[in-house]
């Protein structure tokens, strides 16, 4: 009988020695996987650890816009898929990006650094309305002060690299304008909009036989209503409503013929990726169109910036050829 409670002690100690080794367990394999890298570019590795940092705060901005339960319903579940690879996808480009302006030596030195960042939290403290609700919005976004002044410090050496890239880039006279004769609606004293009905059919023999109706004054509104395969408009007569001329939700062709097309006259078949169209114009409002040279100073400010986005994007693209990326988005 002794022999068998001391078996039985011995067993008890046994497994309350294995339970407290399987905590200590899952204490390291948990610290383990918080170590996992989640990319790795050029031997330089983003761990787990640094990526729910910032999946945490991006979480918190958009639970603050969606709602506290946005990742937890089940039709979200592409998009935070969506939202998780994004964010590690920008990580890896920060990476790239500060690698490539300490190889450029654009890097500003650490007091450079410092008063930047500095600059940065003061302006935002002023903005939030004082120190403490700036603290209380770090607080919300689950970041710490160390954690944020690290992010604008990559985020002032990568204006810098920005800076370095596009620094010769320019516009030409011609350029402007022909930004300018392309975007002529973008340019009047007040934006110019039509009210516009339409009919839309699959094929032309389609849209001639509805022209046809129309020409011996059948009433457009009755025909869209009979022919129009457009759910949104024939239960309206075929009214799309009010339209600007500079919309870019439109096909072009069906904006040029639209615009084009006297009050009350009625359209031969258009051609656009959805369809033949029969086009009516209700009503037009148009306004002076401004010179070229009272905008020409916004347009070349345009044309600029874009042309900097585009080289900059370009560079990165070149660094994400040529780097050795690894992602283990199973890990995310």
């Amino acid at each position: 009988m002794k022999l068998a409670k001391k078996i039985i002690s011995i067993m008890l100690t046994g497994a309350f020695l294995l339970s407290l080794s399987s905590c200590e367990l899952i204490s390291k394999t948990e610290e383990g996987k918080l170590k996992e890298a989640v990319a790795k570019i050029n031997g330089h590795t983003i761990t787990k650890a640094e990526y729910l940092k910032r999946f945490e705060t991006k979480k918190a901005q958009i639970q603050a816009f969606y709602g506290s339960d946005f990742f937890e319903k089940k039709e979200n579940e592409n998009y935070v898929t969506q939202i998780k690879q994004d964010l590690l996808e920008n990580m890896i480009n920060e990476v790239l990006l500060v690698k490539r302006a300490e190889e450029l030596k654009v890097v500003p030195d650490e007091k450079t650094i410092q008063d930047e960042v500095n600059k940065n939290i003061e302006e935002s403290k002023k903005t939030l309305g004082g120190e403490d609700k700036f603290n209380k919005t770090l607080s919300d976004l689950k970041i710490t002060l160390e954690d944020y002044k690290a992010y604008i410090r990559n985020q002032v050496i990568i204006e810098k690299l920005y800076d370095h890239i596009t620094k010769d880039v320019n516009v030409t006279e011609d350029e402007i304008k022909k930004y300018y004769n392309e975007n002529i609606y973008d340019y009047t004293e007040k934006p110019n909009k039509m009210n516009v009905s339409h009919i839309l059919v699959k094929t032309q023999d389609e849209a001639n036989k509805v022209k046809a109706e129309l020409d011996k004054g059948v009433k457009f509104e009755e025909v869209a209503k009979k022919y129009s395969q457009d759910p949104g408009s024939k239960d309206k007569g075929g009214n799309l409503g009010d339209i600007y001329y500079n919309d870019k939700n439109y096909d072009k062709d069906f904006m040029a013929n639209a615009i084009a097309l006297p009050v009350g006259k009625i359209s031969g078949p258009v051609k656009t990726q959805s369809g033949y169209h029969i086009i009516k114009v209700n009503s037009k409002e148009e306004y002076k169109q401004i010179p070229l040279e009272k905008v020409k100073g916004d347009i070349e400010k345009k044309l600029i910036d874009d042309k900097k986005e585009q080289a900059f994007e370009q560079e990165l693209n070149n660094l994400r050829k040529k780097a050795k990326i690894k992602i283990y988005y199973e890990r995310l």
